[in-house]
């Protein structure tokens, strides 16, 4: 016998909804994410599995303490589209009122019902969900350092454009310390040639030469500021580079954590003969979004409509309309895209293939998405065989599919 359980999830307070074979209700409960209400749970659960009943649990959330829960209690759960849980909505309410215990029932009875067109979670080992957790962390301090970058970039084009005139990284060290220690015009101005040559030199270690190159920049007349503007945006920059240098340090400590912990794993050996895989974290983000559980991926075009890398395709008729893929893994289609644009100096088939893609008229962003798609089908199949990447079998079986077709 089974048991569907439906669960809409909330911060600290979900909504269970239990129905039988038959789609009669059996529990209706509100679980706390607390050590006795959870525990309370659980024994239920246990209950009635000593019955002999079985649990299927649908829910949108496929992460999370909930999850995990069930995953322990030996619940099979299936992780469902928010945009299919409010089309199925419909089906047992024409209006559009909408509660917590209806959201739950919807999804009990549709894991019921169409199970058939569902797939498991099947979450990945420890160590691989240890890895994306790293990697995507690190992905979202490197957009907030890209963040603060521009917020920076801003503030000194109101009122101060001479470092963004001689530092082209301004997330440099001597960048940093320049504008920390000479956040205004009026700075600028009192910083003689020594003081330069101390900072630049002594501290930094550039070279005579770069050191007079610079020198020159900042040594070239302003335009005059209001005092006030001064005053304000010196404050808010104060602030912004504080900000920026702890963040640079914690992006680095994490890109550190993040190449050892990958070296640890079977993967490191698996993916090391790929374009780039010797430096950086774009290809362990990529191998970190494709985990390690065994039936994840159904197809290399599972893979590729999941990376957005291939687009939607609506034909009806005599209309054939070709859509942008917008519903995808973004970290996994942001992973796949500057792969694709790594590859493109290290790998002379990618390099050519981009160039065509070019030669027929798409844009730059266009052909490496096509590029994308192409290393995918190839990774699937590392990922699928555990097979290492080898140029030279890629390279023939482009000029064997190239003879098929000219017979």
């Amino acid at each position: 016998m089974r048991y569907y359980i439906g669960v809409d999830w909330g911060d600290r307070l979900h909504q269970i909804y239990v129905i039988d074979e038959a789609g009669q209700k059996v529990l209706e409960r509100k679980v706390e994410e607390s050590t006795q209400a959870m525990a309370e749970f659980g024994r239920w659960l246990r209950e009635r599995q000593a019955e002999g009943i079985e649990f299927w649990a649908g829910i949108e959330k496929p992460h999370g303490r909930i999850v995990d829960f069930l995953l322990d209690h030996a619940v099979l759960i299936y992780p469902i589209n928010p945009k299919a849980l409010d089309r199925a909505r419909d089906r047992f309410r024409m209006s559009q009122s909408k509660s917590d215990c209806f959201d739950a029932y919807v999804l009990a009875q549709f894991v019921r019902t169409d199970h058939v067109h569902l797939r498991a979670l099947q979450p990945n080992s420890e160590q691989a969900q240890e890895l994306k957790m790293l990697a995507r962390d690190h992905h979202r301090l490197v957009r907030q350092k890209t963040r603060l970058l521009n917020q920076i970039e801003v503030t000194l084009k109101e009122y101060y454009p001479r470092p963004l005139e001689v530092f082209s990284d301004l997330e440099s060290n001597i960048a940093l310390d320049f504008l920390q220690h000479y956040p205004t015009p009026q700075a600028l101005c009192a910083l003689s040639r020594r003081q330069w040559s101390r900072l630049a030199k002594r501290q930094h270690h550039l070279g005579e030469a770069r050191c007079k190159e610079l020198w020159e920049k900042l040594s070239q007349p302003q335009l005059a500021i209001a005092e006030h503007v001064v005053r304000a945006k010196a404050q808010l920059l104060a602030v912004l580079v504080v900000q920026l240098k702890a963040l640079v340090q914690a992006v680095e400590s994490y890109r550190e954590k993040i190449e050892r912990f990958f070296a640890s794993m079977a993967a490191a050996k698996l993916v090391k003969t790929l374009p780039g895989a010797k430096s950086g974290t774009t290809v362990v983000m990529l191998w970190a979004e494709l985990g390690d559980a065994k039936s994840r991926w159904e197809s290399f075009r599972h893979l590729q409509a999941e990376a957005g890398g291939v687009p939607v395709t609506k034909s009806s008729g005599k209309s054939r309309v070709v859509h942008f893929r917008f519903a995808c893994n973004k970290v996994l289609r942001y992973a796949s895209y500057w792969f694709s644009f790594n590859s493109l100096n290290r790998c002379e088939w990618a390099d050519k293939y981009y160039r065509d893609q070019r030669a027929k008229g798409h844009s730059h962003h266009q052909a490496l998405r096509a590029l994308g798609a192409k290393w995918l089908k190839i990774i699937f199949v590392m990922w699928r065989d555990h097979k290492p990447y080898d140029e030279n079998y890629h390279l023939a079986n482009i000029a064997r599919q190239r003879m098929r077709q000219a017979a």
